[in-house]
């Protein structure tokens, strides 16, 4: 372990509860709300596991399966937020949880195979069964959150609700287009997916306090 090693997790997971704790006192508290701040929350999590992995060296299994089942629930829950805000929730919707609960449980079972491979200033690498498929699971989601958002963003026609779809819709596009089109170019990025994206998420929590700060529905 390096010293720095994780040092960069315990900056922004300091700065996300800041966050949530500047939520928990100002914002309305909305269904919307509630879980934009449950979204940033888990982000805020995913960090601190990150950081107690890669800074203080607790690599056991279970504080790796912490770490990843505290990101798998990030994008449909992203996305069940985004349906209830569009206004196109439906009872159904709450299957898009099932892959999520899915994996929980599999890396439950077989949590003895879940390791560590790398840690780094910026991110940690994992090696986990299923990877191909888990990584389909974790992008859909996201996909589906930027479409959805897209529409209402195009079809609104309220100045303010406007502007609030766009906070939604940017903390997504400046998050997400980046690290794909990175991706891309950078083969060592996707090794370590799921740290980056969490990294580079910060800019979704920012744009979704923002947005939690204005949203007043």
């Amino acid at each position: 372990m390096n010293n720095l090693d994780g040092f960069v997790s315990l900056l922004i997971a300091s700065a996300e509860l800041i966050y949530i704790i500047f939520l928990l006192v100002v914002a309305q508290k909305n269904t919307v709300n509630k879980l934009t701040i449950t979204t940033i929350a888990v982000l805020f999590g995913y960090q601190f596991f990150e950081f107690l992995i890669c800074f203080v060296g607790l690599q056991n299994h279970i504080i790796i399966y912490l770490a990843l089942a505290d990101i798998t629930i990030l994008p449909p829950l992203g996305l069940y937020t985004v349906l209830l805000y569009s206004g196109k929730l439906q009872p159904y919707h709450k299957n898009i949880f099932y892959p999520a609960i899915f994996f929980i449980v599999l890396y439950a079972i077989i949590m003895n195979q879940l390791a560590v491979t790398k840690c780094a200033v910026l991110y940690a690498s994992y090696h986990y069964p299923l990877g191909a498929l888990y990584g389909t699971f974790y992008y859909l989601p996201i996909i589906g959150s930027l479409i959805i958002l897209d529409k209402k963003w195009g079809t609104e026609t309220d100045p303010k609700k406007k502007a609030l779809t766009r906070l939604h819709f940017f903390g997504y596009i400046f998050t997400f287009i980046p690290s794909m089109v990175i991706a891309l170019f950078v083969p060592a990025f996707v090794h370590a997916a799921e740290s980056l994206l969490c990294k580079m998420a910060f800019i979704l929590a920012t744009f979704l306090l923002l947005f939690t700060r204005k949203n007043r529905e």
